[in-house]
């Protein structure tokens, strides 16, 4: 890396902010598979990905509940890392479902016309490093600091993109993880709402 792209790279984090409020427009699925590269896009043909990973476990899947996305058919997709590509699971989500898994009145998660799902398999995290920590915390707290690390790609890549989104972790778990239908192994650890900004 050179001192010009430490200096972009600074100027790129100085401008990331969160966004709550999106306009009408659709989101390209040219932005949105570039912001799931950036949070868990394969790097190597050994399956590093771009954010890091304790022992390499990746632990973590990135869902879509795609609303208004050139391209995409309304629904809830799956990024599959390896092949960079989208693959549709599930019709849309209704209105409302998110929003009432959350602990406050989040309406950006219904008015973004992208909700990214960070999903974790945690109990194999949880299992892989009981040795470390019998009671399961450093598994769990793998899972989150990795979770964190592809979050905050994903804001970067929006930064840069000129677009907006906003993290949400502050919901019921259970009740999330109903309202996305996952099924075991995975648990919902984070959603991030991208759009266009309202103003």
């Amino acid at each position: 890396m050179s001192i010009q792209d430490a200096v972009l790279l600074k100027e790129l984090m100085s401008k990331r902010r969160s966004v709550r409020s999106f306009s009408e427009k659709p989101l390209s699925v040219d932005f949105l598979e570039a912001f799931l590269y950036a949070g868990q896009g394969c790097t190597s043909a050994d399956g590093r990905r771009t954010a890091p990973s304790a022992h390499a476990l990746f632990p973590l899947t990135l869902m879509v509940v795609v609303r208004h996305v050139d391209g995409l058919v309304p629904g809830v997709y799956s990024y599959d890392s390896q092949a960079r590509k989208l693959v549709r699971t599930q019709e849309l989500i209704d209105d409302g479902v998110l929003n009432s898994a959350a602990l406050g009145d989040e309406t950006w998660l219904e008015d973004a016309p992208a909700v990214i799902a960070v999903v974790a398999e945690r109990q194999s995290a949880i299992d892989h490093f009981a040795s470390q920590q019998a009671d399961g915390l450093r598994g769990a707290r793998y899972v989150d600091f990795e979770a964190g690390a592809a979050v905050q790609n994903i804001y970067l890549a929006v930064t840069a993109a000129g677009l907006g989104g906003v993290v949400v972790m502050g919901f019921d778990d259970i009740k999330m993880k109903e309202a996305l239908r996952l099924e075991l192994p995975y648990f919902p650890v984070a959603l991030f709402c991208v759009g266009h900004p309202l103003n």
